[in-house]
């Protein structure tokens, strides 16, 4: 059953409240950003919403900065009545009710980290490149601009969430060929986007 943020009707029926938040914590759970409107299916959420179920009650082109920990990995790929990946559905939703120049920042367990994998609720492994297929100039230039997804967003920052102690003490040239060669040098990715 879907969680709905309703207000009665003038014609006795129930409508879905649409929301216009500047900034927005999205899967906020019971840690809302401060500040911030949060949208999830339960905890502190402002807007009590299943974020499978689009469109949002959310207002197109209203929302300048949003935060996002720990959900998109638990993003579905698919349901039996969407017509893509739940990636794709997610981020296009997530561009429609950004506005222009706004930013969006998100953490995630690290694809190279066991953080990754030991929650049985993680549905996908998301790396660093993972986040440029959601640029259009990207997708233009490898020649996947056939994927079906029309979002446009700029990669801002890609930075490590701490680093295994056994790294630490070593130089950044070291410290990235770690990041990118080996397991669990680090837990976590924090990632900023822009909506261009």
């Amino acid at each position: 059953m879907t969680a709905r943020t309703k207000v009665p009707a003038t014609n006795g029926k129930t409508e879905t409240k649409i929301h216009a938040p500047k900034k927005l914590d999205i899967a906020c759970g019971q840690n809302k950003q401060p500040g911030f409107k949060g949208i999830d299916i339960a905890g502190d959420a402002d807007i009590v919403w299943d974020l499978n179920e689009i469109p949002w009650p959310i207002k197109t082109n209203s929302v300048e900065e949003v935060f996002c920990s720990h959900y998109v990995e638990h993003i579905p790929h698919r349901q039996p009545e969407w017509d893509r990946d739940g990636w794709w559905r997610f981020f296009d939703e997530l561009y429609r009710v950004m506005k222009k120049g706004g930013t969006a920042d998100f953490i995630h367990p690290y694809s190279r980290s066991d953080r990754a994998f030991w929650d049985p609720t993680h549905e996908r492994f998301i790396h660093e490149m993972t986040w440029y297929y959601l640029n259009r100039e990207w997708r233009v230039g490898n020649g996947l601009d056939h994927y079906p997804v029309s979002c446009d967003f700029e990669v801002v920052v890609i930075d490590a969430l701490g680093i295994a102690d056994e790294y630490m003490a070593r130089n950044l040239e070291q410290q990235n060929f770690a990041r990118t060669h080996y397991f669990n040098v680090i837990p976590d990715l924090r990632v900023q986007i822009k909506k261009t």
